[in-house]
């Protein structure tokens, strides 16, 4: 299984090369995006807004549509799996060492 990441790496650089992929390559992709969007929203228990469903209309359609249909798919999955990637809290910080003892440590 890739990484929400690598999806998004794969999406933006195939649709950079939109004119090198064949419709089921485009099926496939927006497929692998659309399962990632779904899991990372019941991840985060957000409602589906029913944004994806033109990214569904490409995947089912993708062997009627245009390389710039393709090429708009493509960046508009990697975009929405941008917006819902986890964020990863930075590690807490750990206090300062205050001279005059008022941490509570004997450093």
């Amino acid at each position: 299984m890739e990484t929400v990441n690598e999806l998004i790496v794969e999406l933006v650089t195939a649709s950079n090369d939109v004119e090198t992929l064949e419709h089921r390559d485009v099926t496939r992709l927006i497929d692998a995006a659309l399962r990632q969007i779904r899991d990372l929203r019941a991840q985060q228990s957000i409602v589906d807004e029913g944004d994806a469903t033109g990214l569904e209309r490409v995947s089912s359609g993708a062997e009627q549509l245009t390389a710039d249909d393709w090429q708009r798919g493509l960046r508009h999955a990697a975009e929405m799996l941008r917006n819902l990637q986890p964020t990863v809290d930075p590690e807490p910080a750990l206090p300062a060492h205050q001279p005059d003892g008022g941490d509570g440590g004997n450093y």
